[in-house]
Formats: C-alpha cells, structure tokens, sequence
C-alpha cells in the first residue's frame, strides 16, 4: 500500500474515532439537557398547581392533549406523599404509534384529603429536534470527512512528488549508463538530504564499477595474450620430433591445463558481462532454428562418445533476447548432456512456447540437485568440465525471467527452462 493511501486512511479512521466519541458525547449533553428542560416545566407545573390548591382550595381543572395531560385520582393511603419523576410511552391515536413522555407524580391535600396528580410532557418534539440535529450533524461529518481526505490527498501527493521523481529515476538507473545519477532539488529537507546521500553513493558505486570493469577487461586481455602464447609454443614443443614417451604426457597434460585456464577465463568474464546485463540488445530468436543449428556443431563431439541423438521435438517458438545468449544458452545445455552421459547413451531435446527441455540418460547426481546450477560444480568423471557451464544457464534466466528446473527419473537426466508466458510466441 502506498504511503499516501496509508497516511490518509489513518486520517479518516482518527476522524471517524472522533466523531464518532464526539457524536456520543453530543447525544448524551442534549439528553441531559432535554431532560433538564422537560422535569424544570414539570416542576414548575407542580408548584402551580400547589399554588392554585392553596389559594382556591380546590383542584384545578385538568386539561389534556397530544403533547401535555394532567390526571387526578383520589391518592389511596399506600401511595399518599409520593414524588417521583419516571419515563414512560403513551400510545397516540393520531400517530398511531407509542410517543414517550416524561412523568411526574406527586400528591396535593385539598380539605385534609390526598390527590395524586401525575403531570405528563411529550418529549416527542424533542426526539424530533434531536433527530434532525444528528441527520444534521452525519451530513456535515460525511461532507467533512471526504473533503478532508482529498484536501490531505492532494496536498501529500504534491509534498511528496520530489520523492516518487527521485523513486522513478532511481529505478530506471543503471550502471551501464555510463553517467552519475542526476537528481532534482527540493524545498524539503529530509527528501534533499535523501537525494544528496544517493547521488554520493552511486557516485561511488559508479567510480567503483568503473573500475572494476577496466581492471576485468585489463586482465582478461593480459591473461589471455600469454595463454595463447603459452598454447601456441607447447604445440610447437609437441611437434619435436625427439621427444620421450614421458615428456610427451607432461606437454599433454599442460595443454590441457593451459586450455582449460584458458576456457576458465572466458566464461568468468562472459558471467561477469552477463550479471552487469551488458547484453542489452534484444531481438525475436527463433528458438527452434538455435537449436537445430547447435545441434549440427555439436554432432561430432556426441559421435566421438558414441551417444544417440534423438530426434529432436521443436516447435517453431521465438523468444525476446540476445542472439548471443540464446545460442550460449542451448550449447550449454547440449554440451552439459553430453558430457554427463555414458556410452550409447541418449539425448532427447524438446521444444515448445512453453519450456525447453534437454534430457540425456546417466548416472544418478553425485551432489543435491539443487547445487546443480552452482558455480564450479561438476561431478569427477566430467572429463573437461569447467563446473561453470548450468551457473552462466542461470545467470541467463534470471536476465530474461526464466525458470531452470532439473529432474531425474529412470536412468535420465532432465533439465528444462521454462519461458515467460508473453516471452515466448510460437
């Protein structure tokens, strides 16, 4: 939830709290109030009447109506010198319905012998006027409450735009850019104070890919120049024709391991450019044509461990990326299945606008499955396996939102990609 929505739902709740405990409040002062009014008439209708008795010593007439009514009965000798003051509901043939009235009963002697008078006051009027007030009053609370919340709406989404301003320009920057982070000043302190510690560290963080970056791609191109130099002379070496059975085997073996630096080196600088998203050109990839052709390349070296390639399943199924990690995707992913294969074995590749999946039969993991994308993890009879190979599949995946998955079922292997449902379009 936003902050503006949060800040201005807890406004109108402390609103509605406070009129609420205030509309409570209010209905109990005007009952006190109205009650005050109603036993004061009472009591002044009460010494009228006394008044009258003792002046004229008779009772007075007694008159009735809808809003007021004055009974008189003999007082027996139980209920003799009563005062007592009571609520009570009257049914009203002209309402048709029950009206509530306030009572007073006391007694009055007239020639030495008790009267209980009961006085009666309508409080209907009163019901009326305090209904109407708090119609008034919900009318001017709802009123109040909504232009509130706009008014508080309005002024937070403007106090706030310098942060949302420096939120989209935060998110939309890159260190690829190439440039410092530029933010607007603002009038409010605590946002500058934000954009002014930002701006700082991604300057740092800047400078310091920066120099990150040329120091990788310096050492890159220094290792790899001697690398080559270094293959190239223990190839001449190797064609010697006076070399020994034993000397043979040691040049063997450091070309092999002069290859494999070499190899090394070139996927730790592909997985750096990779997690620094510099592929950033994209383009519709026939999917099914990438693998078709990387399947063809890599004929040779399924021959030479004398696997099967099965027919491959492919559907024509283009997806949103870069041509160059698409095809390092699906090479990956083959030459992964071949390498962790036996002799006559298989290898089965599907393709649909869903998923893509490589299966290849072999022999049970060595490691937990979900290690399997790790860097520098390869099982010991990966004869030439770098162990970086399903680390720069997963790098690719998290780039494009895909989602690797490996399985292991009856002797195979499988490993699958499943594709972002609007990425891929057959």
């Amino acid at each position: 939830m936003r902050i503006l929505t949060k800040t201005s739902l807890y406004y109108l709740l402390v609103s509605l709290l406070v009129f609420l405990i205030g509309g409570v409040s209010f209905y109990k002062i005007m009952q006190i109030e109205i009650y005050d009014e109603v036993d004061d008439q009472l009591y002044t209708d009460q010494v009228n009447i006394l008044g009258y008795i003792r002046q004229h010593n008779k009772l007075p007439s007694v008159t009735s109506g809808i809003s007021e009514a004055i009974i008189v009965r003999e007082a027996d000798e139980v209920h003799k010198g009563i005062e007592e003051l009571s609520d009570t509901l009257i049914f009203s043939t002209y309402d048709d319905e029950f009206v509530p009235f306030r009572r007073l009963t006391f007694t009055a002697y007239q020639n030495g012998k008790p009267y209980e008078y009961t006085i009666l006051k309508s409080l209907i009027d009163f019901s009326d006027l305090f209904e109407s007030t708090m119609l008034a009053m919900g009318w001017i609370f709802l009123l109040l409450l909504v232009g509130m919340g706009v008014v508080n709406y309005a002024i937070n989404k403007y106090s706030w735009r310098p942060f949302y301003d420096t939120l989209t320009k935060v998110k939309s920057y890159g260190l690829s850019q190439h440039k410092p982070l530029h933010l607007n000043s603002s009038s409010t302190t605590e946002f500058q104070e934000l954009n002014q510690v930002l701006q700082a560290m991604t300057a740092k963080i800047h400078h310091d890919y920066l120099n990150l970056k040329e120091f990788t791609e310096n050492a890159s191109h220094e290792i790899q120049t001697p690398l080559a130099i270094l293959n190239s002379k223990i190839e001449l070496f190797m064609q010697s024709e006076n070399l020994t059975q034993q000397q043979a085997k040691l040049l063997e073996e450091m070309y092999s391991s002069v290859s494999r630096l070499s190899r090394l080196n070139k996927s730790l600088i592909l997985l750096t450019r990779i997690e620094n998203r510099e592929y950033k050109v994209q383009e519709p990839i026939p999917l099914h044509l990438v693998i078709q052709e990387q399947l063809e390349q890599l004929q040779e070296m399924a021959s030479m461990h004398q696997l099967i390639v099965l027919p491959p399943q492919l559907e024509p199924t283009f997806i949103l990326m870069n041509q160059g990690l698409a095809e390092m995707l699906v090479s990956n992913l083959l030459t992964n299945a071949i390498r962790h294969n036996h002799e006559g074995g298989t290898i089965q590749v599907s393709l649909s606008p869903q998923e893509l999946c490589v299966e290849n039969t072999g022999e049970a993991l060595e490691v937990a499955p979900e290690l399997l994308f790790a860097r520098f993890m390869s099982v010991k009879d990966s004869s030439g396996s770098l162990g970086i190979g399903l680390a720069l599949v997963k790098k690719v995946c998290e780039i494009y939102a895909m989602t690797p998955s490996y399985a292991y079922a009856n002797g195979k292997h499988s490993l699958c990609i499943r594709f972002q449902q609007k990425a891929a379009l057959a």
